[in-house]
């Protein structure tokens, strides 16, 4: 492993050390010393820039791949606008993981040359649905027990999932109003929610503020996320813009139901009614209405539960992305 140089000099500090500088000459010399071939760039910012600079420093060639906010918020910002447009349009080739965000460059971005879409992908062997274990909540701690255990503590308890970095895009504010309908409909269901991030304090206020706290509950960051998808039975995903989430694909690959929204490439990923429940639209009512539906109906969950992996399998598994980005690298590298 490489790690990126920070240097604190006095002279940065108001404005912090250049990563992209230090990214760009860890590039150079990892490049050279390993006689790389290429350089493959996740997000625009900030290292497909630095992949740019690395390409004039050395002639290395680089690959874009665009995930989300680098392309359709972030990257739009008349901050780094020129810098993100120049490093795309300028790549050796550039992926993004969905036709929305390749709209959105082509559209919005105003890049012009030609586009790969190919979407994310996972280890479905490693993602895989079980049978052994589920989430019990006693006293306000959350634990894995055997799926004996937990029937025996809470057999009634629906367990439901959300995980992300508690951006305002998330939703996740939205989410706990959310559930305030759910709860009032089945008083036995529980709303994990896994992650941290800015709006982490609004979502406590919320919790208290709609008398939550017996049926939402607070994870942080948690290193077992696998465990715990393969252990909850539903998840929800609230966002209101999306690249290709991973962890609708985790969570489908794991058997997980889920009920979401139409933010941007999620219905490249989740057909509506078929691998998971898609709103219409973003408003509150609607989405608990399609999570006490999902609840209401168990043979519609195990439906799309099994649905869903069969779709990650089949489209969304390595071994049927990776060789697309092999043909991208292989067609970069033939014309050096």
């Amino acid at each position: 492993m490489d790690l990126v140089d920070r240097f604190d000099y006095p002279l940065f500090k108001d404005v912090g050390p250049p990563y992209t500088m230090t990214l760009t000459s860890k590039i150079v010399k990892v490049a050279k010393d390993s006689k790389l071939d290429l350089i493959h760039s996740h997000y625009a910012i900030p290292h497909a820039m630095s992949a740019y600079m690395a390409r004039e420093i050395c002639g290395i060639p680089y690959v874009v791949t665009l995930h989300g906010s680098d392309a359709h918020s972030l990257g739009q910002d008349p901050a780094y606008r020129p810098v993100v447009e120049h490093a795309v349009q300028n790549a050796d080739a550039v992926t993004t993981v969905s036709e929305f965000l390749k709209k959105k460059i082509v559209e919005e971005l105003g890049v012009t040359r030609d586009v790969h879409v190919i979407p994310n992908f996972i280890d479905v062997k490693r993602f895989a649905p079980s049978c052994d274990f589920k989430l019990v909540v006693e006293s306000g701690c959350v634990s894995v027990r055997s799926t004996e255990e937990a029937q025996e503590i809470n057999p009634d308890e629906i367990i439901l999932l959300h995980a992300s970095n508690f951006r305002k895009v998330k939703r996740v504010v939205e989410l706990i109003d959310i559930m305030r309908i759910v709860v009032d409909h089945h008083p036995n269901t529980r709303l994990l929610i896994a992650g941290d991030g800015p709006t982490r304090i609004e979502v406590e206020r919320r919790i208290d503020a709609l008398d939550l706290c017996n049926n939402v509950h607070l994870l942080g960051i948690k290193s077992n996320m696998l465990e715990i998808m393969c252990s909850a039975d539903a998840f929800l995903l609230n966002s209101m813009l999306e690249g290709m989430p991973l962890v609708l694909l985790e969570s489908m690959s794991c058997g997980l139901p889920v009920v979401t929204t139409p933010a941007g490439g999620i219905p490249e990923l989740v057909r509506p009614g078929k691998d998971g429940i898609v709103t219409k639209g973003f408003e509150t009512e609607e989405f608990a209405d399609a999570v006490i539906e999902l609840l209401d109906k168990e043979k519609m969950r195990e439906q799309m539960s099994a649905a869903g992996r069969k779709r990650v399998e089949e489209h969304f598994a390595a071994k049927a992305i990776v060789p697309k980005y092999e043909k991208v690298f292989e067609e970069v590298i033939s014309k050096q």
